[in-house]
């Protein structure tokens, strides 16, 4: 029996032993997996914490380049629609500088070509040694030059001129031509310090230089000369002149004239009488109408030559005569178109 108890003591404490072992293995496992759980847990807050930093920087990343966007799009308010990035749309910025560059220097080498030159407009002025016109006694300060634009001056008959007129090609006649391109010619041999007033004179008188309350300018100042040369080119012959009511319009000037050269092809023509006919005899009482007024300045008269009209020179040469003037009958190529 004794022996028998301590058989089964001896197990007994075996078995403890195995017990007291698996408990022990057992527990250092669960502290172990506790372990690895506490580290996997930390772990995964640390790449939780690393994910959100990412996605802040990311965040703050995408911000900055939309700022970029913007700042360049405000450079260029229509960027091209296909630049959708900032390297594209600094692309078009670069682009469009370079554009706006190459346009700058276009335009200044154009205003550089566009400076006026010293000699105003196209006229051609004469030397000191020319002696053409030099007859004309245009006194300082102020000139005054009539146009006669009558229908007359279209050619050198009425029935010429009649023809002309029902053709509409007045502009391109040649006496008409050679009337404006006189009137040029004047004008490039007025001397400096002379103002110049020029009017039109058919049966109304209109002024093609300044303006109707101060006709003068300088034909040295180019913009005042190409204004008046503009109206002179786009001036149409027609109807008949009044010599009388430009003579009026002249003497009633605030600035009263110094000297007065009319251009023109013969004795007035208007106002015509009721049935619309005139004769040489009615052009010529027309003319001594006309000389009623008072002169206080030379008188000079070119003229260009009319079938019809013999009285006209020495009717123009005795009143150029009378006045200090002088009358000119240019040769048929003077003035050169």
């Amino acid at each position: 029996m004794k022996r028998r108890r301590e058989t089964q003591s001896s197990a007994l404490s075996f078995m403890d032993c195995i017990c007291c072992g698996f408990g022990a293995v057992l527990l250092l496992f669960i502290l172990t997996a506790k372990a690895q759980i506490t580290d996997s847990q930390e772990q995964a807050t640390q790449s939780q914490a690393a994910a959100e930093t990412l996605q802040a920087a990311i965040r703050e990343a995408e911000a900055k380049q939309k700022a970029l966007e913007k700042e360049i799009e405000a450079l260029d308010p229509q960027p091209d629609s296909n630049a959708t990035s900032v390297a594209q749309l600094a692309a078009e910025q670069e682009r469009l500088a370079k554009a706006i560059e190459a346009q700058a220097e276009a335009l200044a080498a154009l205003e550089s070509e566009a400076e006026p030159s010293e000699e105003p407009a196209a006229l051609d002025r004469p030397s000191a040694d020319n002696s053409y016109l030099s007859g004309l006694r245009l006194r300082a300060p102020r000139a005054v030059i009539l146009l006669e634009s009558s229908g007359s001056m279209l050619a050198e008959d009425a029935n010429s001129a009649v023809q002309i007129i029902q053709q509409g090609s007045g502009s391109n006649a040649p006496k008409w031509l050679r009337s404006k391109a006189a009137v040029r010619a004047v004008l490039a041999a007025i001397p400096k310090g002379t103002q110049v007033a020029i009017f039109a004179m058919a049966e109304n008188t209109q002024a093609l230089s300044g303006s109707p309350q101060n006709p003068y300018i300088d034909p040295y100042d180019n913009n005042a000369l190409l204004s008046c040369l503009d109206r002179l080119d786009k001036l149409q012959a027609s109807g008949g002149a009044d010599l009388a009511k430009a003579l009026q319009t002249v003497n009633q000037l605030q600035q009263r004239a110094s000297s007065l050269l009319l251009i023109g092809d013969g004795l007035p023509s208007a106002p015509a009488p009721s049935n619309g006919a005139l004769s040489e005899a009615d052009r010529v009482q027309l003319f001594n109408r006309a000389m009623a007024q008072q002169f206080t300045y030379p008188f000079n008269t070119i003229l260009f030559p009319f079938e019809g009209d013999p009285s006209a020179a020495g009717l123009f040469w005795k009143l150029s005569g009378r006045t200090g003037g002088i009358t000119l009958i240019p040769d048929n190529d003077w003035p050169t178109l």
